[in-house]
């Protein structure tokens, strides 16, 4: 006899019970950010009774902006506040001012001031979001944002993106970890260490390696109080964004960008195949193309496979070219067994996930916008999830186990939202 399919993980948290162990993790913050100060002014009372060199000064600089290391990457990403967008500009159905009213009625519905969290556009293929807030003390604002991709402002309507919006403002207010409003502290405790450190022992190495290592445990201690609450915290932000835009909204926005993903992973896959069986393009240029044949939104698969296949036609033009521009864009791009490897390691990966059996559904009333959602077509979708736990909503391998994983999987993440449905908009 065949052995039965595995049951699914499809258990979820009570949401008053994510709440008390939100508030746990708090005061374990409290306590973290005590002994970080007391530590802090230690190390200040001990160096300001010494003389002071320029190698403990040094120490005081890598550990104190070693601190904000992300920086660059929050000034470099290439994004743009949504009311310095063109006003003429249009993302699928969106339109600038359709953006600021959607972010702007959410920000209303929880009392928040808008200037608290800037709302920004990047320019990412990537069906996703997030979010950052980094205060020098509580309600000193330094880096706190939004960051909507543009695929996600593509895909979603109007209603769906304001659970988006009011997801990621949950990671900015409500759940955001108190170590992370407290940047100030951290500075001054990394700074003042490594200065009392390399006070001690005034050599160059000490200079150097301490704030490095000052730093790498103090990120651990700032991670440590919601380390394992990571999914809760998801499910919390999920929870505050269906209570921006209401219940199906939230539901309809979750299963649209489950279902994007899916098929943005499958057309990977069939891209790597491709590659495999015989194109004599590079796995770099692939890739690359791949990419930039991925359009902002939903993808439509001839689309998709058109312009994949002009790309890399393009491609393998350019490499014939007879030039030293030419010869070493070859030896960059050129694969390598390790390429051939991790690709082919990537299609069987993603062979036996695409060979997960999906729920017995018809996809179709549930991907045509949260308009067309109803109290009887979420319960249909929930019932269904729940009385199949051998089959998975998409074929992902979250949907298998998210234990590993910072996020929830799908199928959890709407059945979290259905078992609380009494406290979201729209469900009388």
């Amino acid at each position: 006899m065949a052995a039965a399919e595995p049951e699914r993980r499809l258990e979820t948290p009570k949401r008053e019970n994510l709440l008390a162990h939100y508030a746990n993790a708090e005061v374990c913050s409290k306590v973290i950010l005590v002994a970080e100060s007391a530590v802090g002014l230690v190390a200040l009372a001990w160096v300001a009774s010494r003389p002071l060199g320029p190698l403990a000064w040094l120490a005081f600089g890598l550990g104190a902006i070693g601190v904000f290391r992300w920086f660059l990457q929050y000034v470099f990403l290439n994004k743009k506040r949504l009311e310095d967008i063109r006003p003429d500009a249009r993302f699928g159905d969106h339109t600038r001012e359709s953006l600021l009213r959607v972010v702007n009625d959410v920000f209303r519905r929880f009392g928040l001031k808008r200037q608290a969290a800037p709302v920004f556009l990047t320019g990412t293929k990537d069906v996703n979001a997030h979010a950052l807030r980094c205060e020098l003390w509580p309600g000193w604002h330094l880096f706190n944002g939004v960051f909507l991709n543009r695929s996600i402002i593509h895909l979603l309507d109007e209603r769906e993106l304001a659970s988006v919006v009011g997801h990621e403002l949950g990671h900015v207010f409500p759940y955001a970890p108190l170590l992370s409003r407290c940047y100030a502290v951290h500075a001054l405790f990394a700074g003042l260490v490594s200065m009392a450190a390399a006070a001690a022992y005034p050599l160059p190495g000490v200079a150097l390696v301490v704030p490095f290592a000052v730093l790498w445990l103090l990120d651990l201690a700032i991670s440590f109080p919601h380390h394992r609450l990571s999914r809760g915290i998801e499910f919390l932000c999920d929870d505050y964004g269906a209570q921006a835009a209401g219940l199906l909204p939230a539901l309809s926005g979750e299963l649209k960008i489950a279902a994007e993903q899916e098929t943005r992973q499958r057309l990977l896959l069939r891209t790597l195949e491709a590659r495999r069986d015989g194109t004599n393009v590079s796995l770099g240029d692939i890739i690359e193309a791949y990419d930039e044949a991925v359009p902002y939104g939903k993808v439509d698969p001839e689309t998709f496979a058109s312009d994949f296949q002009k790309l890399t036609v393009q491609q393998q033009r350019a490499r014939q070219g007879i030039s030293l521009g030419g010869f070493l864009r070859h030896l960059q791009g050129s694969d390598t067994v390790q390429a051939d490897e991790w690709a082919q390691q990537e299609i069987d990966k993603l062979n036996l996930i695409e060979s997960l059996p999906l729920l017995p559904i018809d996809y179709a009333p549930f991907l045509q916008g949260s308009q067309k959602w109803s109290l009887e077509l979420a319960e249909r979708l929930a019932t269904t999830i729940e009385n199949v736990p051998t089959a998975v909503l998409v074929r992902a391998a979250l949907e298998i186990d998210d234990r590993d994983s910072t996020h929830p999987s799908p199928s959890r993440r709407i059945l979290f939202l259905w078992r609380n449905r009494s406290v979201y908009p729209g469900t009388t």
